[in-house]
């Protein structure tokens, strides 16, 4: 799959994780969604602050309460039916006193009259990184207009029109950058905080239809000002100063959705937590890796959203286009997107995991050799739990190294003719990446060297490999799932002796005997396989939205799956 040329690691990138999702899932998964969540109502209200009709945001709430104490029965000015007569209507003049001009509803959803497979899409990604247009597409669309009669207009009217139910909806156009660290506009940094964070959610929502609505719905991450259009010509003027210049306006300031969309944030099951997230539009890709100038309709639609996240808190690097598709023409339909773990992100989290199992193999040696008269006293200690190297490569299949090694000597006589002694323990293990499969070699060694008058001995006295390998799927909810490992071990390890004659005037016998005792004793233990659980405990971020199908490394061994959007809830 195009995936498999995943390479985040390579420092044009250098993003933890992307989720890349197509055109078409996203579109179809918005549809679905809206025809079985009902969206809140948004009412807005509009008053004249001149004579010259001037639109200025009011409250709805408040003039509709005032109203209401006046006009028995009123419920709402979008209950009076178009063309009645102002004069003759007592709620229309109640709204007067409280200097009402206008009001929208909107309710975003499925318009009517469409066909399943005619109604417009919301999202249309551009061909290069790039303002996404959002076509705001509502199942209610309606305005009420009241003109007290001034100028070429004495005669006092009201207008009630809706959206036709013919499919011909009106539709409101939008630009909207979610490149968040470049936000056009100068309202972003002036929004509280906690309206940033809603914009830029990290929780377990943050790639949920639901939140890519509230985030293409927000005024302030408009580009451009915003176009309607269906709408009939002798109206197209009013409305677009209605909603485009006073209620956009007024949105944007505030960080709000332009239709009362709402997001709810959850809790994450994610192994890696989310600190920092980003957006990218990648268009499809031809065969040397720029956008297809004239790509097909089958092309548009797997170009993808792209979330770019960074964990840890690490540094998220600015969006630089994948010259790679994360799906193929020929797998749309198949699944909606990828989920993608940069190698180096992952290496890291796995060399926490297995360190409680290194660092116990981690010896630092100690060796005295003294004399007594013309005795020699031999002394030696290994003290594990030291704290290794670790090593992440740039490339290839091997992706971690953690290693320790230490080295002491000691003699006593001249040169070291009555004795001395050599202690070297070394501890390695690397992870190997490689289609679905993960391999963890292990290697610890003891390097033992005596020598007493003109008699010595060597050899690794410990000399062990464990090799386990993994064979890795994934569950629905994006938790890895590890076969039982398949294992091999050598023990190439030696006891190095002398001839009993010679031993009986060097005791040198002895004392490997002693260090080999002491080995045999505590490597049983210590040094074992890396267990099922240390890749069994990672789970993908996004089990909250996204149903996982398969799981593999890339060329480039960041870890990907496919992913399809979980059927939407009316949650």
């Amino acid at each position: 799959m195009s995936a498999s040329q995943s390479d985040l690691s390579n420092p044009h990138y250098g993003y933890d994780i992307v989720v890349a999702t197509t055109q078409s899932s996203i579109n179809a998964t918005i549809k679905e969604y809206l025809s079985i969540d009902q969206q809140p109502v948004t009412n807005i209200a509009f008053i004249a602050t001149s004579e010259s009709q001037e639109y200025s945001l009011g409250d709805y709430d408040t003039i509709m309460s005032e109203v209401k104490k006046e006009v028995s029965g009123f419920t709402d000015p979008f209950s009076i039916p178009d063309g009645t007569d102002p004069s003759d209507n007592q709620a229309i003049k109640a709204l007067a006193k409280q200097h009402f001009t206008a009001a929208v509803r909107l309710q975003l959803g499925l318009p009517e009259g469409y066909a399943p497979a005619d109604i417009p899409d919301y999202v249309e990604l551009p061909g290069k990184n790039g303002p996404v247009t959002f076509n705001l597409l509502c199942s209610e669309f309606q305005v009420v207009l009241y003109n007290p009669g001034t100028g070429f207009f004495p005669t006092p009217t009201w207008t009630n029109i809706s959206q036709p139910t013919d499919g011909n909806a009106w539709i409101y156009s939008a630009l909207v950058n979610l490149d968040l660290t470049n936000v056009p506009n100068s309202e972003w940094g002036n929004l509280p905080p906690a309206v940033q964070k809603q914009i830029k959610n990290l929780s377990g929502s943050a790639f949920s239809i639901q939140q890519l609505l509230f985030d293409l719905t927000n005024a302030t991450l408009s580009s451009s000002t915003p176009t309607l259009s269906g709408v009939p010509g002798k109206f197209k003027t009013v409305l677009n100063d209605i909603i485009v210049t006073q209620y956009f306006k007024s949105a944007q300031s505030k960080g709000q959705p332009i239709a009362g969309v709402a997001v709810k944030q959850e809790p994450s099951s994610s192994t890696l937590k989310l600190t920092d997230l980003n957006f990218m539009v990648n268009p499809y890709m031809n065969s040397g890796g720029t956008p297809e100038n004239n790509p097909s309709q089958e092309e548009k639609a797997v170009a993808t959203l792209n979330y770019l996240c960074a964990v840890n808190d690490n540094t998220l690097p600015a969006a630089n286009a994948f010259t790679w598709n994360w799906v193929s023409t020929q797998n749309a339909g198949q699944f909606d997107g990828i989920v993608s773990v940069n190698r180096h992100t992952l290496a890291n989290y796995f060399a926490k995991q297995v360190m409680p199992y290194v660092s116990p193999n981690c010896f630092k040696s100690s060796v005295s050799v003294d004399m007594d008269g013309l005795d020699v006293d031999y002394k030696w200690s290994m003290t594990s739990y030291q704290t290794p190297t670790v090593s992440v490569s740039e490339s290839g299949k091997q992706v971690l190294s953690i290693s320790y090694s230490s080295s002491s000597s000691d003699q006593a006589g001249l040169n070291g003719d009555m004795g001395k002694m050599e202690l070297k323990p070394s501890y390695t293990l690397t992870v190997t990446f490689d289609g679905d499969t993960m391999t963890f070699y292990q290697h610890l060694k003891v390097y033992l060297y005596i020598r007493s008058l003109q008699t010595s001995a060597s050899g690794n006295i410990i000399d062990k490999t464990i090799t386990d390998t993994y064979t890795l799927s994934v569950t629905q909810d994006g938790k890895l799932s590890v076969s039982a490992p398949t294992q091999k071990t050598t023990d190439t390890s030696e006891t190095p002796s002398r001839s009993g004659f010679l031993n009986f005037f060097t005791d040198i016998n002895d004392l490997i005997n002693d260090v080999k005792k002491w080995a045999d004793g505590f490597v049983p233990t210590n040094f074992s396989d890396i267990p099922v659980s240390v890749a069994q405990n990672f789970v993908f971020p996004g089990g909250n939205t996204f149903a996982f199908k398969s799981v593999s490394f890339s060329d480039d061994q960041d870890l990907i799956s496919e992913i399809t959007y979980e059927a939407p809830s009316d949650d």
